[in-house]
């Protein structure tokens, strides 16, 4: 289906001849400027084929394919006035793809480039400015400075200031939580926004709670984002000065008994609102979305415990009698907390209300960073390397997979949603169906065992070394332990030559 979603463009009477001044563009480029205002249908419906920006990025190409013969188009996005890309004219067909690249090269060209929006469509809310300052710089989050000033985190930073009008402040606090007191917790909502969007779900901002409704043909889902935080007196996440710190000394016993209760503590608090009774959430599924930022680096190793809190099963590997490893499963009946004993998340009284939980551990700056990077965002002489662990398909692969690639690498792919992993409730009133979510990992509990289905390979773990050759960030690094300028998944080592800035990111 081709659709022309704004009316109206001007341009020229007679486009002149020769070439245009159009250029093919990487997909990586393209999505971070344009994906966000192509319709539901159009994605589902489309296949491009190749992609083209002309007069500075402001007029946008798409050359796509549909499954009938003749069936290529080229699409025209350009920039509205609050800086987002929107579909303006789809020309077409054409008899190959070839042809339409040649037409942008040549009058379609032309045409684009004097093109313009004569009027508006309706189109969502206006988005956000997130580095106007709203506090004073004595009051902002050091994360927040350092996203704003460093020339580790620039590829972050420019491609925040491209997604930005995409963001729907609904509760009016989105920007000065961001730049002061909730920096992790607002940093992870945009970070589903564009992991949702990249999913093909639309985003509705019809309510200001919970925070996202989404989208899908006839159907609905709402999403409530939380974060497990410091205790008083505690760091907190955050990238310092220094080697990354080691993880608990007893890591099975703080999966099991302490990590549980980090968890439940902020969904407890979520449950108290129930958002399930409200008549625009009631009969839709419901699920909370929620990260780890209680301690440095806590992402690291902390993921393994929420499936422990949430089914009440965690799993030890054992030597089977034909001397191989074998995993068991464990059952984890209850969790101690002072004089009372919680049972499984989904266990307790009301989580029925709940269909599923939501969970990354790459929801933080370091993966802005990334995708900024591969879209060519970001000071020219900042490099990312990742190497880190895969998923090994098959029942017996208790080994990942290594790997070590340059983040620009064209075999080096990523996209928003990778490491998200979906548990879903298996007492829940209104069940989620998976496919509203694609290619995610999936938990079940089917006849009392947890299993999972998901893309194979996925990351398991991964640590992002960035390097700035000219070490020009050194000035902004602290000199006592107890400061902190950083961002969630980064650490950096001791001083060294060429000083790396290492962001760890283990996803479920």
């Amino acid at each position: 289906m081709i659709e022309t979603d704004t009316e109206a463009v001007a341009t020229t009477e007679a486009p002149p001849s020769g070439e245009s001044n159009f250029h093919r563009m990487t997909s990586e480029r393209f999505s971070a400027l344009g994906l966000w205002g192509l319709s539901e249908i159009f994605r589902d419906e489309r296949a491009p084929a190749s992609y083209w920006s002309g007069d500075a990025e402001r007029v946008l190409a798409v050359v796509h394919t549909g499954p009938e013969r003749w069936d290529v188009y080229v699409s025209l996005l350009l920039r509205d006035a609050v800086g987002r890309y929107r579909p303006a004219r789809h020309s077409g067909p054409f008899p190959t793809v070839r042809s339409a690249e040649n037409a942008i090269s040549g009058p379609l060209g032309h045409s684009a480039l004097a093109a313009s929006f004569e009027h508006e469509t309706a189109g969502p809310p206006e988005g956000v400015d997130l580095f106007t300052p709203l506090v004073p710089d004595a009051r902002m989050a050091p994360e927040f400075r350092y996203l704003r000033d460093s020339f580790a985190q620039s590829g972050a930073r420019e491609l925040l200031r491209v997604l930005q009008p995409w963001v729907i402040d609904l509760d009016g606090n989105l920007v000065k939580d961001f730049q002061s007191t909730g920096y992790s917790a607002r940093v992870w909502e945009i970070y589903l926004r564009f992991a949702f969007a990249e999913m093909n779900l639309t985003i509705a901002n019809n309510h200001d709670v919970p925070d996202f409704e989404l989208v899908r043909g006839d159907r609905r889902v709402f999403v409530e984002a939380t974060t497990v935080n410091p205790r008083r007196g505690e760091p907190g996440a955050g990238l310092r000065p220094g080697a990354p710190p080691s993880w608990p000394e007893d890591l099975m016993r703080h999966l099991e008994q302490e990590m549980p209760l980090r968890f439940g503590s902020p969904l407890h608090t979520k449950m108290q609102k129930l958002y399930w009774d409200q008549a625009h959430v009631k009969g839709n599924p419901f699920i909370l979305a929620i990260a780890d930022f209680h301690s440095p680096v806590s992402m690291t190793w902390s993921h393994t415990a929420l499936p422990i809190y949430l089914y009440g099963r965690s799993a030890e590997l054992v030597t089977g009698p034909d001397g191989k490893p074998t995993g068991v499963e464990k059952l984890l009946p209850g969790f101690e907390r002072k004089s009372e004993t919680l049972k499984p998340f989904f266990e307790q009284d009301g989580t029925e209300n709940v269909s599923a939980i939501l969970s990354s551990n790459a929801g933080t700056i370091a993966k802005f960073n990334r995708m900024g990077i591969r879209a060519g965002f970001g000071d020219k002489y900042v490099t990312l390397r990742r190497s880190g662990i895969r998923h090994v398909p098959g029942p017996d692969a208790f080994e990942p997979l290594p790997f070590d690639e340059d983040v620009e690498a064209a075999a080096s792919l990523e996209n928003w949603s990778d490491e998200l992993a979906m548990f879903h409730n298996p007492n829940a009133e209104v069940p989620l169906d998976p496919e509203m979510f694609p290619g995610i990992a999936h938990y079940h509990l089917i006849q009392g065992e947890a299993v999972w289905f998901g893309p194979p390979g996925r990351v398991l773990a991964s640590q992002t070394i960035t390097m700035d050759p000219l070490n020009r960030d050194k000035h902004m690094w602290p000199q006592r332990p107890s400061d902190d300028m950083s961002s969630e998944e980064d650490e950096t080592p001791p001083a060294a030559t060429v000083p790396p800035q290492s962001s760890l990111d283990i996803p479920l």
